[in-house]
């Protein structure tokens, strides 16, 4: 997906940054802001691609859902890709399965992020809170809490862009398999 490729450009610029900064002759506290700042950089820039990655992924579940299935009816319910549920389900995918299941808790990372800017503390509802802290503490999950703020690692973005290729690859083939136009 080019929105990884454009994430490791930049992570790289930034990089650079701090390596010509170093090469300045520049006070501690000088590059302390600097490495502060740049290490901000960083972790908003993760952020901004997952969220650029997920409404990728919203668009075209909306765009498989519109030319494939437009008889399915959405989740009145849910929010976000939990309303395609059963569009997914249509075109191949195991709600069970493991891509999906990391997809939907992205859902709720997604959603503290837009709507509490990455703090889990303001999030309105404590069950979502819950369940976001529980997403996180798999040891696994690429995922951690700093200063009651949710920091996403380059991990995580890898695995969910892996994620979205074996939805999306699981669809095409299902769609081509029976014909679907």
């Amino acid at each position: 997906m080019w929105l990884v490729s454009f994430h490791n450009n930049i992570r790289e610029l930034l990089k650079n940054q701090l390596k010509d900064f170093k090469d300045i002759k520049t006070t501690a506290i000088d590059e302390q802001i600097a490495r502060n700042a740049l290490y901000d950089y960083d972790r908003l820039l993760h952020i901004n691609t997952l969220l650029m990655m997920y409404s990728f992924l919203e668009e075209w579940l909306y765009h498989y859902w519109h030319s494939y299935v437009p008889n399915i009816e959405l989740e009145k319910r849910e929010g976000s890709i939990g309303r395609f549920k059963k569009v997914v389900q249509s075109l191949g995918i195991d709600l069970g399965s493991k891509p999906w299941q990391e997809l939907i808790n992205a859902e709720e990372l997604r959603n503290c992020l837009l709507h509490a800017n990455g703090r889990i503390s303001l999030l309105k509802d404590p069950k979502k809170q819950k369940e976001l802290q529980k997403i996180i503490e798999n040891k696994n999950s690429g995922l951690e809490i700093m200063n009651d703020r949710v920091v996403i690692s380059g991990i995580y973005l890898q695995r969910f862009n892996e994620n979205v290729s074996k939805l999306f690859d699981i669809m095409n083939k299902y769609s081509a398999s029976n014909n679907l136009k």
